[in-house]
């Protein structure tokens, strides 16, 4: 079997962003609620729903505004994100996402970074498995 690599993924992420990616992450947790009662002899929990959270990275092109604008914001305020692995087989997570924090950077000698956390909300479709 063949390992995925990461130069075979994507990023997709709405239509008012201009990010150039070049890396993101997932986290997929749920919360765990204690059920433990008076006289149990040991613990017991109960798995809740699962949250999909993550961030992307990138740099920002001089060709286009990096739409981060507080209309961009009000507009847009669930874009599509769709994660890639592996863009030929199109394996994928894709959701609409709340955008969380963005981080704009540069120094003298670098490229102008950006990298912005989201949370997938609602359903997030796994494909291409």
């Amino acid at each position: 079997m063949a390992r995925l690599v990461g130069n075979q993924g994507n990023v997709a992420i709405g239509s008012l962003y201009n990010i150039t990616a070049n890396a993101w992450s997932m986290t997929i947790s749920r919360v765990v609620s204690d059920t433990t009662a008076y006289g149990d002899s040991s613990s017991s929990f109960v798995g809740g729903v699962p949250t999909y959270s993550g961030s992307i990275s990138g740099f920002l092109s001089s060709t286009s505004a990096p739409g981060f604008s507080a209309t961009n914001f009000e507009t847009d305020d669930s874009p599509l994100i769709t994660l890639e692995v592996d863009d030929a087989n199109n394996r994928q997570w894709s959701g609409n996402a709340v955008v969380t924090n963005v981080s704009i950077g540069t120094s003298k000698t670098g490229d102008t970074t950006v990298s912005l956390d989201f949370n997938f909300t609602g359903t997030v479709t796994e494909a291409g498995w």
